[in-house]
This record gives structure tokens, sequence and C-alpha cells, in this order.
């Protein structure tokens, strides 16, 4: 029969085609293989084939089944080898050591900032605290004037805070929220307001140029310096243990009236301060529409940076911004 010389051809072919595809050192040999053996022009099984018009009908069919499966298995043994080299050629670039062993998988835990911002919210709302936001660009008014603090103090120079324009900032603490709030609801307001705020500070142990910040607020009638203390100690016996102690300094912002540092103290440990609060300076209330006559209220701010440096003895702020997965896996 006239075509099995014909078949044995193309699968002698075959065999010599896949030998020089394993043969190929690299993508440029490659191609050469594959222009040798399945080129239109010059490739030697298309050759080959050229002469499948010279058989008998009959014969035909078989013959061009075979050479179908010859070209799918040297294009198969190309593909393949192609594949192989771009693996070796990584594999160079970048070795992987097969002999060391593998790395354990990742998981995923929260910051342990954010956790003090969770856990001290979560006190806040057991007290009937709402969450608020506000946004982290503002105007000198609500982050400055409306605050009781007049443009020429020395927290509104370009030393303290950051302007990206004229009259525009990036706010240095969450206290616009506070006012923002208040212009939207009357009393009685109980809420809390964490975020990002951003100060022109030194990198340091202590201090960032962005920081985490949580403010709190209470304004309705009839709140005095009673609830203010009550409610700050009841919070630090929450977060600190029930053993805990509270101590209240006299202290000046320009929004509250009288101001405070709160510290605690738990045993065996020394006086740690932990937030500035006060009662809401009047010309506070009467900057956001309301009646400081009818209305009284109190306020705090924290730095949950800086309670988790105290709840876990930790020395320098920095570590924990500095996504050391070896540090910051320690409170996963």
């Amino acid at each position: 029969m006239a075509s099995v010389p014909l078949v044995e051809a193309l699968r002698a072919l075959e065999q010599k085609a896949r030998a020089a595809v394993e043969e190929a050192g690299d993508a440029g040999d490659l191609e050469r293989v594959r222009v040798a053996y399945l080129g239109r022009k010059e490739g030697r099984i298309s050759g080959l084939l050229r002469g499948l018009g010279k058989l008998p009908p009959e014969d035909r069919p078989a013959v061009g089944a075979e050479a179908n499966r010859v070209k799918g298995s040297v294009a198969a043994a190309l593909d393949a080898r192609a594949e192989t080299l771009a693996t070796d050629a990584l594999q160079a670039r970048d070795p992987v050591d097969l002999t060391l062993p593998p790395r354990g998988k990742w998981r995923g835990t929260i910051h342990p900032v954010s956790r003090a911002i969770d856990d001290i919210w979560a006190i806040f709302r057991s007290m009937g605290f709402t969450r608020t936001r506000g946004p982290e660009v503002d105007d000198e008014w609500y982050n400055f004037v409306a605050l009781n603090t007049p443009l020429d103090h020395p927290a509104a120079d370009e030393q303290d805070t950051l302007y990206l324009a004229p009259g525009l900032l990036l706010r240095s603490h969450t206290s616009p929220v506070q006012v923002r709030t208040m212009q939207k609801h009357e009393p009685p307001l109980r809420i809390v307001a964490p975020g990002m705020v951003y100060r022109r500070d030194t990198y340091d142990a202590t201090h960032t140029p962005a920081f985490a910040q949580i403010e709190g607020l209470v304004v309705d009638e009839g709140v005095t310096f009673v609830d203010f203390k009550a409610t700050l100690a009841e919070f630090a016996r929450r977060f600190w243990g029930p053993g805990t102690q509270v101590r209240f300094r006299p202290s000046f912002f320009p929004f509250t009236e009288p101001s405070a540092e709160v510290d605690v103290k738990r045993q065996g440990s020394d006086w740690l301060e932990i937030m500035g609060a006060g009662m809401v300076d009047p010309a506070v209330l009467e900057n956001v529409g309301y009646d400081p006559e009818r209305y009284t209220g109190w306020a705090f701010g924290m730095g949950p940076g800086r309670v988790a440096m105290l709840r876990h003895g930790v020395r320098d702020l920095r570590l924990f911004y500095e996504n050391d997965m070896r540090f910051l896996g320690q409170f996963a």
C-alpha cells in the first residue's frame, strides 16, 4: 500500500523533531526547530505532505489523519519545552533553595493601635455613645476658630500645622468632628470621634507626624463636672482594671474650661497620663449655635498609640508603624 512508506516517514520525522525540541537550549533554538519541522515553506513535515495529492484517493484519509497527529505531537512538545525554558530562566534570575524549610502561612490580625481604638470604643458604646467621623482635610474655622482657638495661637502656626493651601489644612485633632456634629444635631449628644490627625512633629519614640486620635463629647442640659469625672473614671476602670485609680490635674485647653489632664495608676505602677479633658467652653457652644445658658458639656481626647504603648509596655511608638511582622506578631 502506497501510503505505508509515507506514514512511516511522518513517524520518523516526529521522532527527530521531538529529539530536536528536547535539545533546544533557549527560545531561539526552539523557534528554529519549529520552523524546520512545522514551517509552511521550509518545514520538513509540510514538505513531505506536498506529495499527498499523488496518492490514491483511498489512501489519503489515513495519511492525512497521521499527518495531523504528528503535527499536534510536535506542537505539544514545542509548548512543553517553551514552558520548561521559561521556568529555568526564572529560576536562574530568582533562585529558590528547595532545601530550605517552607515559610509558614501568615495569619492576619488586628494592629495593636487599632485594637486599642476598638476596645476604647466598645466601652463608650456600652455607655450610650455614638461613633462619628469627619474629613481629614478641613479649614481653619473648624480646626481652630470654632474651638475658641484664635489664628494667632501658636497651635495655628505653620510650625505645628500642615497647611495644604491658604486656610486649608490637614486636621491637627479630631475636634472638628465635634463641631460638625453639633452643627447638624441638637442636644443631647454623646459621641466619640476616632481618626487620623496630622502635625509637624518630629518622628521619634513618642511622636509621629501622622497618628490616631480618639475624642469624646457629651452635651446636654444639666451636665456637670461630676458627670465628667465619673464617666472617665468608669472608663479607666473598665479599660485598665477594677483597681485602677484616677487623678485629675489642672491644665489648659482653649476649648475647655476648666481643663484637666487625666492620669491613671494601676497596682504596682506609677501615675500615667492618658488623656486631656475638660468642660466645654461656653464660647464653643455659642459658635455652633447652642445656648450656653441652657446646655453644658464635657470633652476628652487621647492618643490610642500611647494607650497601646502603656498597655503592652512598649517604649518606642515607632515600633508600631515600621511593619516588622516579628514585632507585630506578638500581639496577634
